[in-house]
């Protein structure tokens, strides 16, 4: 699948005119997840965009894991299972993924974007084998973090047969995501299928 790097950059999700700018941009929120196949329905821009949105408020509202995990039923709204986000919704300033991903040649099965302002975007990758980076806990950036987590949600994709998803969509505001998720201890962010409890490497 040949696609331009630079239709998936953040300026270009966020303006959708490149020639567009202003100050105060906001960052982006990022979404990884598994799916039980390479063309799941998570690679339309619609369920895509409701889900992030949804999950981002869920999360910062869910008491423990079995309460984030009743409330994921939203899901089947748009599709009948067979998703599983790994990560809560992530926040990144300024840099997109997607385009990152495209960039290091990780040619996705799928991938789709919306021709808008602040446009979400999703794809489907097989998982990156022998794939080199940091574990989560010692990214020491949000763009180690996430090389960290595809690393992560890779190996789980290879052991459960699956692929993975990133959702990705400018429009969020770094800081208040800082430290924004409930205190959960790392045992509760597994029962939640989560394979880290945090917004960005700041916290």
């Amino acid at each position: 699948m040949n696609v331009d790097p630079a239709n998936y950059c953040f300026q270009s999700l966020l303006y959708y005119d490149h020639k567009l700018e202003h100050e105060g941009s906001p960052s982006l929120g990022y979404l990884v997840s598994l799916t039980d196949s390479p063309d799941h329905k998570i690679s339309e821009t619609l369920p895509a965009k409701r889900i992030l949105t949804w999950l981002y408020e869920m999360e910062d509202q869910s008491r423990n894991a079995e309460h984030l995990k009743a409330g994921e039923e939203f899901f089947d709204r748009y599709f009948d299972g067979g998703f599983y986000p790994q990560t809560p919704c992530m926040l990144v300033k300024k840099w997109s993924p997607i385009e990152a991903m495209l960039l290091r040649k990780m040619t996705p099965q799928v991938l789709d974007r919306e021709p808008k302002f602040r446009a979400v975007a999703t794809g489907i990758w097989e998982p990156q084998r022998d794939f080199e980076a940091n574990e989560i806990g010692l990214a020491k950036t949000d763009e180690e973090l996430f090389w960290a987590i595809i690393k992560t949600v890779s190996q789980l994709a290879v052991e459960r047969k699956m692929w993975i998803n990133v959702i990705c969509k400018p429009g969020w505001h770094y800081e208040s995501a800082i430290n924004s998720l409930p205190s959960w201890p790392t045992e509760e962010a597994a029962k939640a299928g989560r394979v880290l409890w945090k917004r960005t490497v700041r916290g």
